[in-house]
């Protein structure tokens, strides 16, 4: 990856503009930013289920039970591009900025290709050797008519959604209840469930303002421009008051998002 700009207040408050080069970027597409669409590992349990039922003594397999096995076996996705974008928002925190989703919202998507409640991003980030609650929210956008583009300025854009998770502490709670009820899957000493007991300690930590961090991440396949970001972080950090951290990142694709499912569902060889 590499930097396009920058500007750096603390650890916990900054902007980044970032890009890919075309490799890395199909890499990813057909990697990581697939299998977090796919849901990678429970389309794995599911296909490692139904085979066994073909092996049990007795079990005649019907054609749908060969079809449904056929399908997980060769998937193919149809994902809208902001949902693509979202995976790939999840990829290059985890990647570079020491964030964790150790659980795959996909899950409890009852439409693959509907929007998700809440917020776009739930999970944690680790600054400073602590470990912190992470509330985000994802934009992808091809204008270059506008800088900030309208997905970060409109009603329902970016900066009114990031002010909304700062002041809305019931909404952050219905965050919190869904990444405990996850949490609790899990047994003592998993990542997940550390993860979660130390961001929650952290939270309630300091009197009477809760501690927690958020991220914006749009995502663009036009040339870079600081202006993407710089006015937008420059609002938001005004509003959103330390302890709190508020980071903008700025991903740059080198491949149209028009193409990026053709990418993903390519056979590779």
């Amino acid at each position: 990856m590499t930097i396009l700009y920058e500007h750096i207040d603390n650890n916990y408050r900054s902007y980044h503009g970032i890009a890919v080069d075309e490799q890395k970027c199909r890499n990813h597409l057909q990697g990581k930013v697939k299998d977090n669409l796919l849901d990678h590992e429970e389309r794995k349990n599911e296909l490692d289920s139904l085979k066994a039922l073909t092996q049990e003594t007795g079990f005649n397999a019907s054609d749908d039970l060969i079809a449904d096995i056929l399908a997980l076996e060769n998937p193919k996705l149809e994902s809208l591009p902001f949902r693509i974008g979202e995976a790939y928002a999840e990829v290059i925190l985890e990647e570079a900025f020491v964030c964790r989703f150790h659980w795959n919202e996909n899950r409890d998507a009852r439409n693959p290709k509907g929007y998700k409640t809440g917020a776009d991003l739930v999970g944690f980030i680790e600054v400073e050797g602590q470990v912190l609650f992470l509330f985000g929210e994802v934009k992808t956008s091809s204008e270059t008519e506008n800088r900030p583009p309208e997905v970060m300025v409109s009603k329902k854009g970016m900066e009114s959604q990031l002010r909304d998770l700062y002041s809305d502490r019931e909404k952050r709670q219905q965050l919190i209840l869904y990444l405990q009820s996850k949490a609790r899957l899990y047994p003592d000493g998993h990542p997940f469930k550390t993860d979660f007991n130390s961001s929650q300690k952290a939270y309630y930590a300091n009197n009477n303002n809760c501690k927690f961090q958020l991220i914006g991440i749009l995502i663009r396949d036009v040339a870079h421009d600081e202006r993407d970001i710089s006015l937008s972080y420059g609002r938001l950090s005004k509003h959103i008051l330390e302890p709190n951290g508020i980071k903008l990142l700025a991903l740059y694709l080198p491949i149209r998002k028009e193409e990026w499912l053709t990418i993903i569902n390519e056979l590779i060889v």
